[in-house]
């Protein structure tokens, strides 16, 4: 193997407003890294890659690399067998301030030149959204379908959920987040509304007095009762909540009580048992893509209810296996 060197570069990254719950351990100055590619974890939450690399001094050393989850990756057009075992690649990402020789993989570059984006690749410059609308219009099934996470709306997002009239006591909270232990970390199927707001695809599936919702993202699966409007006395308590529907025009309504899931993001804002959530689905006349609205309402840790909104496109991807692993 060729004698290659570990250099930083030394540039600093915009911070992603998107919490992640190990970016904090990792520098902001970046390193590029060039190696043999010895082995791939293809797996939920992250790929990971090791790559071998011969230092300055002669001596081999293994690093270990984190990257994206396999959804995006796949989407951006990295495959397995783009990161095969055998290759020289070149990665470039940011130091872990806690491991040694470990790096949080931002883009890797393949010797012929071909440049991969591994993390938070996730940017309209690498999809082509409305070049793979399928004909939603002659498929005519309305929102039962899968969706699509167009690019530009994942940014949105991630702003919004920063962006709220969060109390006082909620910011406060905050510092008591374990940013080495909870629910990512453990890799906890996550509850209302958080697991609404993800790269991933979902789906409707009309099942006549209950309908599906599912999120690829930790294989969640909501059902939304359609022959009532309230949860039954007996009901209890739960991540996902009790959630009722009914449509509202072309739209759909859907309304959610009892959910518990304790955090409304991924740095410790807590919600309490009494939020109250409702989501609002609008289907475009071409039935190409669907408008949401999602507003939650708690008085412990909003000063006025919180609003999060986007659209999905249908994009003829199918929902996947995500089997988080750690």
């Amino acid at each position: 193997m060729k004698k290659v060197v570990v250099a930083i570069i030394l540039l600093s990254l915009p911070t992603m407003l998107f919490a992640h719950h190990s970016v904090n351990f990792y520098e902001e100055a970046v390193t590029r890294v060039a190696g043999e590619l010895v082995e791939v974890q293809w797996r939920n939450p992250h790929v990971g890659l090791t790559i071998e690399v011969v230092s300055d001094r002669g001596v081999p050393e293994i690093w270990q690399m984190e990257t994206s989850s396999i959804y995006p990756l796949e989407r951006a057009g990295i495959t397995r067998d783009i990161l095969s075992v055998g290759r020289q690649i070149v990665i470039i990402g940011r130091r872990s301030t806690r491991e040694v020789s470990k790096m949080l993989a931002l883009r890797a570059q393949l010797r012929d030149g071909t440049d991969l984006p591994l993390w938070f690749q996730f940017t309209p410059e690498n999809y082509d959204d409305e070049g793979q609308l399928v004909d939603a219009a002659t498929e005519n099934v309305g929102i039962f379908r899968v969706w699509s996470v167009p690019a530009a709306n994942m940014f949105e997002a991630v702003e919004q959920l920063a962006d709220q009239p969060f109390t006082q006591s909620a910011i406060d909270a905050r510092a008591s987040w374990d940013m080495l232990d909870n629910f990512a970390i453990r890799c906890e199927p996550e509850g209302l509304p958080r697991i609404m707001v993800n790269p991933h695809p979902f789906e409707f599936i009309d099942r006549g007095s209950e309908i599906i919702l599912r999120a690829e993202l930790y294989d969640v699966e909501r059902v939304i009762h359609m022959d009532t409007d309230s949860a039954p006395d007996e009901e209890p308590w739960s991540r996902l909540g009790y959630s009722v529907g009914h449509w509202e025009g072309g739209d759909f309504i859907v309304r959610t009580m009892r959910a518990n899931w304790p955090f409304f993001d991924t740095i410790g804002t807590p919600l309490s048992k009494d939020v109250e959530i409702e989501e609002r689905y609008s289907l475009s006349a071409d039935q190409s893509r669907l408008d949401f609205e999602i507003t939650i309402t708690d008085p412990s840790t909003f000063t006025s209810p919180a609003h999060l909104d986007g659209y999905w496109l249908s994009l003829g991807e199918s929902i996947q296996p995500y089997d988080c692993q750690r």
